[in-house]
């Protein structure tokens, strides 16, 4: 979340908020002050778009970031914690509960979540909220709903209709700016004009949708013939004795415009309510079953000129969406002609044929296409695929989960592995065509904690190869997800050997085998065997052109480099991640930052080994692989000891002592502990230790964070001091350690530097100084704070 656009979801408005600047500054300074805030109020009354603004306003003071969660796709409450953390791009690990590793990675930062339409899901909604707000008091949301949560400290405000008090009213303008919208130059020129825009926005309630959908129809009708046909609805359908019910009132203003379609309109109308998250041209006829898509274009041309219908328009496709409470109306009506159940089966039949397909082009030039589908079609895959596990239709279920998280998996949608785990035993008793690719992608757990079972999952994919009646992977990739689950277990030689035989065969498998096994053989230590690879490995993937498989290579070709040839290996990681950044393929981000930055450490280049670490550990935060988060901080120890930062190592150690996978990916870390007792003492030592013990593998993340800007910090400042007296970067390392009253024996142990190469600098500093003794270069370096006060 290094940039801007990184740090938020929000979509952009295309229209202005009218009316709203009073409310708009008394929630955003509400949103400052209180941890939770619920915009309440009718359908139709602006909440969703008053929560945005709010939020687009306040992106500067949440430096964690600003985003929506949109709850009105979600049809099912135990999906509610799955769809925040997707939103949030937060990733469940091993067996933990989804919103129990949303609280963690929340916990600390500075946030903003905007939870939009939780009214159909209220009791799951306010549990999830009041466990990740319980959590930590960083962390603020805003939510939007028919009633309040009910939480602990919310505030609720009660979001007004527009003020229908003349023709210069709140209510009267918005309705002038959106007329304008379909018919430029529309205005209010005469008393008759006035009066019917007046009563139209008070036979509304005031209420900005429903004032929308009637400006829409200043396209061919006026204001006195639409005032006319909306009063008579209203008068039939409500009655003075009622008194004020403005959601009825804006229901029947949508039943009013949904009356005046034709129809066709009203047909695609109706289909359009099965899908979550939106749809494309092309979505809809094959869900409508229409064969002209130019009439279905048609239509929706006219569904938007009449508000009905939302555009967003792309550079290359053009999607649509509904208001949740005109979606809401449109299944009621398709619920009326019984079609309801026949509209969700072909819109999951269509999902799951989609992903087949897409997943078939995956593996080459298209993957950017095929993960940008996945990625804006998540809502609804997930429909779909909970629609058709729920109804029994297990092929259905197994194709969505399986091809959506075979795709999801490289561009860290972790959610989709969890779809295919479950999915499992249903799949296995029916027998399903696909099954071996489901097992496949079940394999992927080994990516969020699950390294075990994601094993033997993948290796029942590589059994069910071949079998008659059964489709597969391509040859080779159940055996090489079976080879990162060993890997992930801890069982090198298995990996070796697996992927050697994947390496082996004929096809496009060489394009990751080949890679995969010069990263098993570098592993082991068996580096002569690697290099001659490194060249075959690059060109396999080139050959196929996937951008992931290429990042891949790159990346473990530089690993193997490392161990002979650092620049060169720094050289073919500066490749991958130019090539990352072009396509986006973000999943290789921490691996290759850390990977960069042990070596820096390694050649003393320490500001940038821990520019290179922040970046790896939010990497892996922001994407929720844990397993990998682990072997990034464990390696972090090692560089706070070259900063002569033992108690900030001693504690990060500790924290990691809890993890297995720490000392079997950073064999050093128990040599590195016994140092570090040596240094601080054994009780100084033990402090450090229970401290680092008392953290979850999330506060540790934290703690590192905060812990390499003090560093990065410090060192700025020394190079400030130091470039005033000309001392290089290895003197100021020794100058603090002069400080700190270590011997030059000492010195060259700490730095891994011989006893006469620290004499040296010791001289050189004292020259440079223009003093002759410990205690005067000791009193400068204090006087210039070079030594922080305190340290380690």
């Amino acid at each position: 979340m290094s940039t801007q656009a990184g740090r938020r979801n929000l979509p952009r408005s295309t229209t202005a908020l009218v009316g709203r600047s009073r409310v708009l500054a008394e929630v955003a300074s509400l949103v400052r002050s209180r941890q939770l805030v619920t915009l309440s109020g009718v359908g139709g009354v602006g909440k969703t778009r008053l929560a945005l603004a709010v939020a687009a306003e306040l992106a500067d003071e949440f430096p964690d970031g600003v985003w929506l969660v949109e709850l009105a796709p979600v049809g099912d409450a135990d999906a509610v914690p799955d769809a925040i953390a997707t939103a949030l791009g937060i990733t469940a690990q091993g067996g933990a509960r989804v919103i129990d590793t949303v609280a963690e990675a929340l916990a600390g930062r500075r946030v903003l979540v905007v939870v939009d339409n939780c009214e159909h899901l209220l009791p799951a909604v306010a549990e999830a909220i009041g466990e990740v707000l319980a959590r930590s008091d960083a962390p603020h949301v805003l939510a939007t709903s028919r009633e309040h949560l009910r939480g602990p400290g919310e505030a609720l405000v009660d979001v007004p209709p527009l003020a229908v008090d003349g023709v210069t009213s709140d209510a009267v303008t918005l309705f002038v700016e959106r007329a304008r919208g379909v018919r430029p130059g529309f205005g209010i020129f005469d008393e008759q004009t006035a009066d019917a825009v007046i009563r139209i926005c008070a036979t509304l309630d005031g209420l900005p949708l429903g004032i929308e959908l009637a400006a829409a129809r200043m396209a061919s009708m006026s204001p006195v013939e639409v005032c006319d046909r909306l009063g008579d609805r209203l008068r039939l359908l409500t009655g003075p004795e009622l008194g004020p019910d403005r959601q009825a009132t804006l229901r029947h203003a949508v039943g009013w415009s949904y009356d005046l379609l034709d129809d066709d309109e009203r047909a695609i109308l109706r289909t359009m309510s099965v899908f979550s998250g939106g749809f494309d041209l092309h979505a809809l006829c094959a869900v409508a079953g229409a064969g002209d898509d130019v009439e279905v274009l048609r239509l929706l041309d006219s569904l938007v000129r009449k508000s009905l219908v939302i555009a967003h328009h792309g550079s290359a496709r053009t999607r649509y969406s509904l208001f949740e409470t005109i979606r809401a109306y449109a299944d009621e009506r398709v619920a009326e002609t019984g079609g309801r159940d026949a509209a969700h089966d072909r819109h999951a039949a269509y999902l799951a044929g989609e992903a087949v397909r897409r997943w078939e082009l995956w593996n080459g030039p298209g993957w950017r296409t095929q993960v940008d589908w996945v990625q804006t079609e998540l809502a609804n895959l997930r429909s779909a695929y909970r629609w058709s596990l729920d109804r029994g239709r297990v092929e259905t279920a197994t194709d969505v989960a399986a091809h959506t998280a075979l795709m999801g998996f490289s561009v860290e949608l972790f959610e989709t592995i969890g779809w295919a785990e479950a999915v499992l035993p249903a799949a296995e008793q029916a027998g399903v065509r696909r099954l071996p690719r489901l097992y496949a992608a079940a394999g992927y757990a080994c990516f969020v904690g699950r390294a075990e079972v994601a094993s033997a999952n993948a290796h029942r994919a590589v059994e069910l190869e071949g079998r008659p009646g059964h489709e597969s992977c391509e040859p080779g990739y159940a055996t090489f997800i079976e080879a990162l689950g060993q890997v992930y277990c801890g069982h090198l030689d298995r990996y070796v050997e697996l992927t050697r035989e994947v390496a082996g065969m004929p096809g496009r498998g060489r394009a990751y085998g080949i890679a995969a096994y010069v990263d098993g053989l570098q592993s082991a230590g068996r580096v002569d065997e690697a290099l001659p690879l490194t060249e075959p490995a690059v060109a396999a993937a080139r050959e196929l052109g996937n951008p992931y498989w290429l990042t891949y290579t790159l990346w473990i070709v530089g690993l193997a480099w490392s161990r002979t040839d650092p620049q060169r290996a720094l050289q073919t990681w500066d490749e991958a991640v130019a090539y990352l950044d072009e396509h986006d393929v973000r999943f290789f981000e921490g691996f290759l930052a850390r990977d960069a930055a042990l070596l820096h450490t390694s050649d003393g280049q320490l500001e940038t080994a821990l520019r290179l670490f922040a970046v790896s550990v939010e990497a892996f935060v922001r994407s929720g692989a844990e397993a990998q988060l682990v072997i990034s901080l464990a390696s972090l120890p090692a560089l706070f000891e070259r900063l002569d930062r033992p108690g900030v190592a001693r504690t990060v150690l500790g924290a990691m002592a809890g993890e297995e996978a720490s000392f079997h990916h950073v064999p050093g870390l128990a040599d590195l502990g016994g140092r570090l007792d040596e240094q601080l003492g054994q009780e100084a030592s033990e402090r450090y230790d229970a401290a680092g013990r008392a953290m979850v593998v999330r506060d540790t993340a934290s703690y590192a964070l905060h812990q390499i800007e003090l560093a990065r910090r410090a060192l700025a400042a020394e190079g400030r001091a130091g470039g005033a007296a000309g001392l290089t970067a290895r003197e100021l390392q020794v100058l603090r350690l002069i400080a700190d009253g270590a011997t030059t024996r000492e010195i060259s142990e700490r730095l891994f530097i011989s006893a006469k190469t620290a004499d040296n600098h010791i001289q050189h500093i004292y020259i440079k100084l223009g003093v002759t003794n410990r205690a005067a270069a000791t009193r400068w370096a204090f006087d210039h704070e070079v030594v922080e006060a305190g340290a380690g």
